[in-house]
């Protein structure tokens, strides 16, 4: 058997460990690829769990949008111009709209975090599901009942059916909305029974929406068909009309 040379071994020994600490980093490279963080998401992604910054997200994209801010000048100019109901103490114009519109818009903050903070104690699932059944009354019956239903945490892609209870953080989000205002409401209209309505009708736009999540296809299809055109008949050039005239001639 042959020695190798003294010089030899000293390259080898150069290079072992480079090769060993060559290996080492690549083996944490290939760790690293497989441990690949999580989807970030605000709850789009129907088939992935909801995490806390997927929960943070979802609350802020739902309680700050142009949706909420289009719907609180709505029913701010609403309530100056139809029901008049503190005309005798905020008055018309720029002043009472906007008392009136930042009362909508603290009523639209204060939902979307109580339910937000609810929902992150109690491990709620805050997101709106379609029920994917068959018929009208059971589609109907499901979204109806997923008001005040909601899932509990888990992940969808491991948990064939996802375990559901009472929706305490969306019910408590809707109180928040109605008793926030009785804070600066004026005192004609500052009592339990009115922030009970306002209650209701902070859950009236969860059923609302709960109802567009489960229809909205249709509604969509049913829109796109009553604004689609008919197609216009194409008439077949001379050559093919002579050739089907050949052919009825000869039968």
């Amino acid at each position: 058997m042959t020695k190798s040379s003294p010089l030899l071994n000293m390259l080898l020994l150069c290079i072992w460990p480079a090769n060993i600490q060559a290996q080492i980093k690549s083996s944490s490279a290939d760790t690293r690829e497989q441990d690949l963080p999580a989807i970030s998401h605000c709850g789009e992604r129907e088939d992935l769990s909801m995490t806390l910054d997927a929960k943070r997200c979802n609350w802020w994209t739902h309680s700050f949008n142009g949706t909420m801010v289009t719907g609180a000048a709505f029913n701010a100019a609403l309530d100056q111009w139809v029901k008049n109901s503190t005309n005798k103490e905020w008055g018309q114009g720029t002043a009472g709209f906007s008392r009136r519109f930042g009362t909508r818009v603290s009523q639209s903050m204060a939902k979307g975090t109580g339910q937000a903070l609810g929902g992150m104690l109690l491990h709620e699932d805050p997101r709106l599901y379609a029920s994917h059944k068959e018929g009208f009354g059971p589609r109907l019956g499901f979204a109806l009942s997923r008001t005040f239903i909601v899932r509990v945490d888990c992940n969808p892609e491991f948990d064939t059916s996802c375990k559901e209870r009472l929706a305490i953080g969306r019910l408590g989000g809707a109180f928040a909305s109605g008793f926030v205002g009785m804070a600066w409401t004026p005192d004609r209209i500052n009592t339990p029974q009115r922030a009970l309505i306002r209650s209701g009708t902070a859950m009236g736009g969860v059923m609302a929406g709960s109802l567009w999540k489960e229809f909205q296809p249709d509604i969509m299809r049913m829109l796109t068909g009553l604004v689609r055109r008919p197609p216009k008949n194409i008439q077949a050039p001379p050559s093919v009309k002579k050739e089907k005239a050949q052919q009825q001639r000869k039968k």
